[in-house]
């Protein structure tokens, strides 16, 4: 069980209900508006949980609330506490989804209620912006042909330049998003699996299929 050596009440796997209490806080107007929301905030624990180098909660709980010094307006410290403790489960939760021997990781997407079809573009952003808090050792797998073919899909779907570059080919974005989404479950432990092979200089997992191009 992956406690992270905190208190025992952030161990236990969140409850629909949680979530939904955990999503409205996220989405009111006592966070700044540059706080992630429940998607965002999955994909950016996922790449904190399978980067080279797993940072403290100290380093990466800030981000949670905005780039910026601006943080959310808590009715007390116990509520305070209570969020945060929300997030940490959350994040262990992730961890032993990830852990898990086959990984039960399932990616934390919206979904149109009018197509049916995932969207995944939050959740994606939020991953980036957790590579973003050490680009540096996210880079080898940037620049390696595996690892390109394993974030390369999430990259596209997170950075606005991509998606206009993939819809001028004709890509539906829509459907991208979809594929994507399905793929995640498989993406993820791969690149998780890509960084264990390398500390051990073993040779990078095989890459799963990946929905559209990148070029």
């Amino acid at each position: 069980m992956a406690n992270k050596g905190y208190s025992p009440n952030t161990v236990a796997p969140l409850s629909e209900a949680e979530l939904d209490e955990l999503a409205a806080f996220l989405e009111s107007d006592a966070t700044p508006d540059e706080c992630m929301d429940l998607s965002m905030l999955h994909g950016f624990l996922t790449a904190l949980l399978i980067a080279p180098e797993e940072p403290s909660p100290e380093a990466w709980l800030p981000q949670v609330w905005g780039d910026g010094s601006e943080r959310p307006r808590f009715e007390s410290a116990q509520q305070q506490t209570h969020i945060e403790d929300l997030v940490l489960r959350l994040y262990n939760q992730l961890a032993d989804e990830l852990g898990a021997e086959p990984p039960t990781y399932t990616p934390m997407v919206y979904v149109d209620e009018d197509s049916g079809t995932d969207i995944a573009q939050q959740w994606c952003y939020g991953f980036m912006l957790g590579t973003s808090l050490d680009p540096d050792s996210w880079q080898p797998l940037l620049e390696d042909d595996d690892g390109i073919e394993l974030i390369g899909p999430i990259l596209d779907c997170a950075d606005e330049e991509s998606r206009a570059d993939l819809e001028a080919e004709g890509e539906n974005l829509a459907q991208f998003e979809h594929q994507l989404a399905a793929a995640l479950p498989e993406l993820v432990p791969a690149i998780r699996e890509y960084w264990r092979a390398r500390a051990t200089q073993s040779a990078p997992a095989a890459r799963p299929a990946r929905p559209g191009r990148r070029h």
